[in-house]
């Protein structure tokens, strides 16, 4: 099933993406990340949360809350390493009084231990996970989850399945109504995730599959979040409205053909100025230039656009690595710029 584009056009990530872990410097590479990825992650989010709303007739705001990772913060005394970045939901925190889930030592949780995100790994790929169970909970609630699960697999297995998702315990030769019992979740766990999406990854190249698999799994995050709460999960009610949903845009999405100016664009082939200079520098300019394309004045952090560094002399005319001769601009600008353009389009950013 393909996705209809809206403001996922300009969302790529590209294989150049993961030289941000490997910035020396946590800190530098924290707000590197905070910059540079996590805009692009919330508009995917978002886009994904819209979708939701009208699949599922729910307003998923209500109850979710974002989560991150990393999630330091760039003034701490000390900051945690990292080699993933994720966004995604899990349930608001309740303050006025604990969940009704609890720890295998009996104290109750107030934060939900269930997650469901889109992950970034240093590898440079993107895939979609499910954690049920995030740290060490109780029989009780492990209980009522499976007991859920396994009343609506008939009709989850066909989502779970069209869309690529396995669990973890496939490593064990275990399908995944053999894996989700109360004995082996104690004994094993259990993670639900999608395939995994090697950068570049864009609309028409993985991105409109990982939409699908997280739209796919929050019927089980809602559920779960419910549980958690002490509410009646409405699993049943869910997972009926993506089959019709899904049958009922069958027919439209056969016909429906990616603009051909789209298309254009992911053909484009990746620019070669990153290779010609080194990880620090480009992460200097960007920074330098305040994560914004100089010719547009668009943003990473506003915009969740792609930024290149860009030679305003160009190599071929005698143009160096300084990093005056360095400008930051977006991929549509860079792509619109000739090599025989040597304007500085610094000055716009400068004079506004």
């Amino acid at each position: 099933m393909v996705i209809k584009p809206a403001t996922l056009s300009d969302l790529v990530f590209e294989p150049k993406d993961i030289e941000i872990f490997k910035i020396p410097d946590i800190k530098t590479r924290i707000a590197t990340t905070q910059n540079y990825f996590f805009p692009r992650l919330e508009i995917l989010l978002r886009h994904t949360l819209d979708l939701i709303q009208d699949i599922y007739k729910v307003n998923p705001y209500e109850r979710m809350t974002f989560v991150y990772r990393p999630s330091n913060r760039t003034t701490a005394r000390q900051n945690c390493n990292f080699d993933e970045v994720y966004i995604g939901l899990s349930g608001k925190r309740r303050t006025n009084r604990p969940l009704t889930i609890k720890k295998v030592d009996g104290k109750p949780f107030f934060f939900h231990p269930t997650y469901l995100t889109y992950n970034i790994a240093s590898n440079g790929s993107l895939c979609v996970e499910l954690v049920p169970f995030r740290q060490n909970v109780d029989s009780e609630y492990i209980a009522a989850v499976v007991s859920l699960v396994r009343q609506h697999f008939k009709v989850l297995a066909p989502i779970l399945q069209m869309n690529h998702i396995s669990h973890s315990s496939a490593t064990q030769f275990l399908d995944i109504e053999e894996a989700f019992t109360l004995e082996k979740i104690q004994k094993n766990g259990i993670v639900f995730f999608s395939p995994t999406q090697y950068f570049p990854v864009s609309t028409g190249r993985g991105l409109n599959e990982a939409i699908m698999a997280f739209i796919g799994l929050y019927p089980l995050l809602d559920s779960f979040i419910s549980i958690g709460e002490g509410e009646p999960p409405k699993l049943g009610e869910l997972l009926h409205n993506f089959k019709e949903w899904f049958l009922a845009t069958e027919s439209d999405e056969k016909s429906y053909e990616l603009d051909p100016e789209l298309i254009e664009f992911n053909r484009i082939p990746e620019l070669d100025s990153y290779s010609f200079v080194r990880a620090g520098l480009w992460w200097s300019v960007l920074a330098r230039d305040n994560w914004t394309c100089c010719s547009c004045s668009r943003s990473s952090k506003e915009h969740g656009i792609v930024l290149e560094v860009d030679h305003i002399k160009p190599r071929s005319k005698g143009g160096t690595n300084d990093l005056s001769n360095l400008q930051t601009l977006c991929k549509k600008c860079n792509v619109g710029k000739s090599n025989r353009d040597d304007t500085d389009l610094r000055r716009n950013v400068d004079n506004e």
